[in-house]
């Protein structure tokens, strides 16, 4: 019989059990029921696949061993082939121990050795479940990452990044001088590049010049080439980055660095059009659309006279502003997806909690610092699933040193109380009172949440938008 989700249930998790046992059938679903899973009862195997084709899908499956014709095994083995994403718990007994540890080998989630004890199976099947919905989620992560959006390797989703998609999509068509600003490491150059791809220039060259890279003596003849000569050491003519950008974009990033007796020949460039070689007499009309970033205060520098005013203007005709990632903390599932898979790690999840913590980061270094993080947990982290104590202390995690106000001064169910109402805190200040939302994003059952949100008591409402 199928067990009907509870309105106030929205995420319960959906169990199938499998037993040619009535008591035990019995057992497991009231058990599971109670504690606020969706759960489907069958007498076989054959009943169990039929319900994973039809009536899936289900989170968990727990299935006894050893049944009357198609066994737990081979009901493991078909199942994966129809429901890959249903992760299995083989009830088992001690004669037939050997087939759940070979079957855990195969990629079963787990096994329950009978007799078991109530509080036992629930937490394997809390375990299972949660699982699934991590591999479901990364797998939804993975999805949006192969489809892409068309903006030149951007990630996100939040409302953040889709208003910024929009200035991108309307400063692209435009012909006009674009001026990117944005902290330090929120991929400004990647804003750059999604311009000059969704322009009419896309076809064309894309040239970054990283002017604080540039040797000072040395930026006029990289920009604007050089002819034989011209200086001591210019033994042959070349051009500079603003010819080899004919016909497509010159993307000038830290353009706050370009020394100030360059700055007149630069927007002599922009007004005019117009190239002179260092050294040289000709001049050269190159088809360029320049786009400029900077991580400084332009406006600052033209207080403190140390950028021109009438370059500033000139450059400011089309901003675009890159949030930084404290704005945007909904895209650090995506954007440490996208970093696991760059590292063949696409089989790394991170777990609701882990999320919350890191979403609850400063992040000075933005999506750099959060790339640095995920390359360095691809490479560190046991297993598939992150947990927080995999966090370096440099970025927050791990344990935190002991003062005599923390919670290893203070007796042990104080301080579990203390965490814990912090953690629920927290979970509500997110989803705005949503106990339901809170709960998902706690992997918890809402009934479960609420009994503990009241125990504390809680008061939810404060946490609501009024």
């Amino acid at each position: 019989m199928n067990a009907k989700r509870k309105p106030s249930e929205p995420d319960a998790s959906r169990v199938l059990v499998v037993d040619d046992e009535e008591s035990m059938r019995h057992f497991l679903g009231r058990a599971l029921r109670r504690e606020g899973f969706d759960v489907e009862v069958v007498d076989n195997a054959e009943a169990a696949l039929v319900a994973l084709g039809d009536g899936g899908p289900f989170d968990v499956m727990v299935t006894d061993i050893r049944m009357p014709g198609m066994d737990g095994r081979e009901l493991f083995r078909k199942a994966r082939e129809i429901a890959s994403g249903t992760r299995v718990v083989l009830m088992t007994a001690h004669g037939s121990i050997k087939d759940a540890i070979s079957a855990l080998q195969d990629g079963a989630e787990s096994y329950l050795a009978k007799p078991f004890e109530n509080d036992e199976l629930l937490a394997v099947v809390h375990k299972a479940a949660e699982k699934a919905r991590l591999l479901a989620e990364n797998r939804i992560l993975r999805a949006q990452l192969e489809t892409g959006d068309g903006f030149a390797g951007l990630v996100g989703q939040s409302k953040a990044m889709r208003r910024m998609y929009r200035t991108i999509e309307q400063v692209a068509g435009q012909g006009g001088t674009v001026l990117v600003t944005g902290e330090s490491g929120t991929g400004k150059e990647l804003v750059a590049r999604a311009i000059h791809a969704r322009s009419d220039r896309g076809d064309g060259a894309f040239v970054a010049v990283h002017c604080g890279a540039l040797p000072e003596t040395l930026v006029e003849a990289e920009l604007y080439g050089v002819v034989e000569g011209a200086f001591t050491g210019a033994d042959r003519s070349r051009t500079g980055y603003i010819e080899r950008a004919d016909g497509g974009t010159l993307f000038l990033d830290e353009i706050s660095e370009v020394p100030l007796d360059v700055q007149p020949s630069l927007l002599r460039f922009l007004e005019s059009g117009e190239v002179v070689r260092v050294g040289g007499t000709d001049v050269l009309h190159p088809n360029v659309r320049v786009v400029a970033a900077s991580n400084r205060d332009l406006r600052r520098l033209l207080e403190e006279g140390r950028f021109r005013d009438d370059l500033f203007y000139r450059l400011d005709v089309l901003p675009v502003a890159v949030p930084p990632l404290r704005d945007r903390v909904d895209d650090i599932p995506l954007l440490m997806a996208r970093f696991f898979t760059g590292v063949n790690r696409s089989d790394l999840v991170v777990p609701p909690d882990v999320v919350a913590f890191l979403q609850g980061q400063p992040w000075p270094g933005n999506v750099r610092e959060l790339r640095n993080l995920s390359e360095r947990l691809a490479g560190t982290t046991e297993g598939d699933v992150v947990r927080l104590e995999d966090i370096p202390a440099e970025s927050g995690g791990g344990a935190p040193p002991a003062d005599p106000t923390s919670a290893a001064f203070k007796p042990y169910r104080q301080a579990l109380e203390a965490f814990e109402r912090g953690y629920l805190e927290g979970l509500l200040e997110r989803t705005a009172g949503n106990v339901s939302e809170a709960a998902r994003l706690g992997g918890m059952a809402r009934p479960s949440l609420h009994a503990r949100i009241s125990a504390l008591g809680i008061d939810v409402d404060r946490f609501r938008i009024r």
